[in-house]
């Protein structure tokens, strides 16, 4: 739009009384022409609004209707199931978080739930971190929790052989609780990775005296606690008719005086720990055969 003042205008201009009302007679029409415009806009906003509506109520309609013809709806239940299973972490045991299956599978829908809580594969596999102890109220209530997670998430499993990895705290005041959980289900244990106190290992081996199966790998870990020089018997768990992996440290067992299964031992770890004397790696190797 023309304007005789557009000269002055985006200036600091200050125009006359005359001015004024030049300009002022000026946007009369512009002013009026604004207000219709307003008006216009109003009715179609509405008119808008209206047609959002339908096209909401017509798109809902549509999703739930298109839900139920959904491909996933229609797969069998062992297909979903073994999807679920392949949603699992292959490199590590499942941890108690609901970030990661098979807790995150739970959330998604009340049927996927129910399918997940049903399926003891998804309960197989556990890592367990025992809470640092703090000697206060909160830490008492979250060992409690833990534990129970612990204990409900493997009796999920049904009769599915199970991988259990444990990491007792880094401290002297370890307790048992998280050991004498899982020892119950040791019948079906397959594969174990305890880091723990040398006490605490000398007690599960100590009070596992059942056939073990589906035990194929032990792997016993002290990194993170005092060197203890002890010379640990051989006990049921070593003898298990599947086992070919065993991981322990140096000072808890004479390599010969096992009575393991040698033929089918495919791989075994000795550890020294950095505070242990190194001679020791020595004498739990001496050939048992020639």
């Amino acid at each position: 739009m023309s304007s005789p003042f557009a000269s002055r205008l985006g200036t600091n201009y200050c125009p006359t009384d005359q001015e004024v009302l030049e300009i002022r007679s000026l946007l009369v029409q512009p002013t009026l022409r604004i207000k219709s415009l307003d008006d216009e806009i109003a009715i179609l906003q509405k008119s808008i609004d209206k047609l959002v509506k339908e096209r909401v109520n017509l798109a809902s309609y549509v999703e739930a209707h298109s839900a139920l013809i959904s491909p996933v709806r229609r797969l069998p239940l062992d297909v979903i199931e073994n999807i679920f299973v392949a949603c699992l972490p292959t490199r590590r045991n499942c941890v108690m978080s609901a970030t990661e299956a098979p807790i995150l599978l739970g959330r998604i829908c009340s049927a996927w739930r129910t399918i997940s809580l049903t399926t003891p594969r998804l309960w197989a596999s556990l890592h367990i971190v025992e809470p640092p102890s703090a000697g206060s109220t909160v830490h008492t209530h979250k060992m409690t929790q833990r534990l129970n997670n612990a204990k409900t998430w493997l009796g999920r499993s049904g009769q599915c052989p199970l991988s259990i990895s444990l990491q007792c705290a880094r401290e002297d005041r370890a307790t048992t609780q998280f050991i004498q959980a899982v020892i119950p289900f040791a019948a079906r244990w397959q594969h174990i990775q305890f880091t723990i106190p040398p006490a605490l290992i000398f007690e599960i081996m100590s009070n596992i005296d059942i056939d073990m199966p589906c035990l194929e790998s032990i792997a016993l870990h002290c990194e993170h606690f005092p060197w203890m020089q002890v010379k640990v018997g051989s006990f049921n768990m070593l003898q298990g008719a599947r086992l070919s992996s065993l991981s322990f440290p140096a000072n808890f067992f004479a390599v010969g005086r096992l009575s393991l299964r040698w033929n089918q031992l495919t791989a075994l770890t000795i550890a020294v720990p950095s505070s242990g004397p190194a001679n020791c790696c020595f004498a739990v190797m001496t050939p048992r055969y020639p």
